[in-house]
Order: structure tokens, then sequence, then C-alpha cells
């Protein structure tokens, strides 16, 4: 069966139908993938029940890969592999639990952002646990042209540790952590090298205030943007069946995580994380 590209969402998303991820892909096939995922935002895949080392292929794919700060969590024989769960293994968790249950794009407290995940859901939850998206080319081209000629030129802090103490102070960061995730300065609007548009780049919790702007004014800006961002016309849900990949470009979307009863179902996401580069400020 030829490989057929299924929008997801009217304004980005697709899924990819036709094809076995764990047999030989054909390049022209790999080539419309990849400009999917670059224009698209998302790439869907369903029923694809891959092994670690098939879920890294796959990945390499897209990119380089890189290695979770959090190694407690590397609890695969793959270190690329970055385990999402509430599973123990005798007595101790085998993965994150609850990540993610804000709106963000990986590692943006990096320097050099990751470009993308691809996460691989091996067990799913039968209702909850879903997984929401939201495209930041839609969301800046909403904006009006006065909101727009303001934020152009700004700046804005993201703080992993800021986040990470509030969101898990049962289990603080440790110094080598925290030493590794020092708070960094993107720009509020970024550049796609790939399609050439513009996004915004925010993120609740993890943007923690904007360069130059008294702070309450800071605050409010970025209130209202990040509640415009995620606003339902820009969002898809994405409801989570058992050998689903979804592989998404961090460029031009944010996520959230959806909480699920963890008492009654165990949940378990590996995710590997596309090598980041440095985003390109809108004015560039």
């Amino acid at each position: 069966m030829a490989m057929e590209i299924i929008p997801v969402h009217p304004g980005f998303g697709a899924e990819i139908r036709g094809l076995d991820l764990a047999g030989d892909v054909p390049e022209a096939d790999w080539a419309a993938i990849t400009q999917a995922f670059h224009s698209k935002g998302i790439v869907v895949f369903r029923g694809n029940k891959l092994d670690e080392a098939q879920h890294i292929a796959i990945s390499l794919r897209l990119g380089d890969l890189q290695i979770h700060v959090l190694t407690q969590f590397l609890t695969t024989p793959f270190p690329e592999i970055y385990v999402l769960s509430n599973a123990l293994r005798e007595g101790r968790p085998i993965g994150n639990h609850k990540e993610g249950m804000n709106w963000h794009s990986d590692w943006s407290y990096r320097a050099e952002p990751a470009v993308g995940s691809v996460l691989h859901g091996r067990i799913c939850p039968p209702e909850g646990a879903d997984t929401l998206f939201a495209c930041m080319h839609l969301a800046w081209e909403a904006l009006d042209e006065a909101t727009q000629a303001r934020i152009l030129p700004l700046q804005a802090v993201h703080s992993y540790a800021g986040y990470y103490d509030r969101a898990f102070p049962e289990r603080p960061l440790t110094a080598e952590q925290r030493a590794a995730t020092p708070d960094v300065t993107h720009p509020l609007v970024r550049r796609h090298p790939g399609n050439g548009r513009l996004a915004l780049y925010v993120g609740r919790e993890v943007v923690k205030e904007i360069v130059g702007l008294p702070a309450d004014e800071g605050a409010a800006l970025l209130d209202m943007l990040n509640a415009h961002a995620v606003r339902p016309e820009f969002v898809y849900r994405h409801r989570w069946q058992e050998g689903d990949i979804v592989a998404w470009d961090n460029r031009n979307t944010m996520h959230q995580a959806t909480p699920y009863d963890d008492t009654k179902y165990i949940r378990l996401m590996h995710r590997t994380t596309l090598a980041g580069e440095r985003p390109i400020p809108a004015l560039a």
C-alpha cells in the first residue's frame, strides 16, 4: 500500500499511513516524512510496535540524538531513551511520572534546545493520558499587528531549575543536574529554519520573565501570550493507542501531557530527543 499523509488538524499535523516502521521504508518516503515533520510540526504513526533499537533507528532518520539530563530515568539498555512511566521496578520508578503537565517545548531551557522528540506509546491507559499539541506558527499569525510589532524584538528567560523546583520539590535536582541547566535567554519570536515561518516561543512555568520589562508588565505579557498560544483552534489532541509513534518539531509546536488515573493504570512511554540548535530570532 502506498504511503498516505492525512491531516490531523486544519492548520498543522499529519498522520502517516501505509508504512511499517519496523520494515524497510523507501528513501523517498523518508524524505516526505521529514518534510512533513518540519512543515506540519507533528507526524503520527499508528500501530507500530517497535523494539527499543528500532525506535532509535527511526529517530536517527530525523536527526542526531541527545541524552536527557535526568539520568535516573534512562532505565533501558539504551541511554538515548528517556522513560516516562508510573511503573516501579524493585520498588523504584523506572521513569519520570507526571512529567510535562505544563505547556512547553522540550529543552527550551538549553542554549541549543531540542529540535524535536519521538515518543513511542508502549503501554497506554484506555482513558486519559492524552497529549495536546499547539501550533506556534498559527498562534503568531493570529496576533494583531500591534502585538506582533511589540514582541518581535523581545527576549525571554527560560529556567529549568525554577520549573523543576516547583513541579518536583520531593525529588530535587542534584548539584550536577542544576549546574548543567543554567537559565538561558531566547527570542520571544523565532524563525523556523526549514520553512521560514515565524513562531511564538513561550511556555508556562519554564519561561519565567521577559528581558528588559518590569516584572509586572512582563508577567502580564507572558500570561496573555501563553493563553493566546493554546486557544482551541491552534490545538490538536492526540489520544494514544499502544504502538503509536508521534514525532514533533519543537520549533513550531508546544505540547502538554494530560492526567490519567495512575492508581488504576500503568503508562509506559519511551522518548528520544533530537539534538538541538540555537533558536533563530525573528529579526535575524
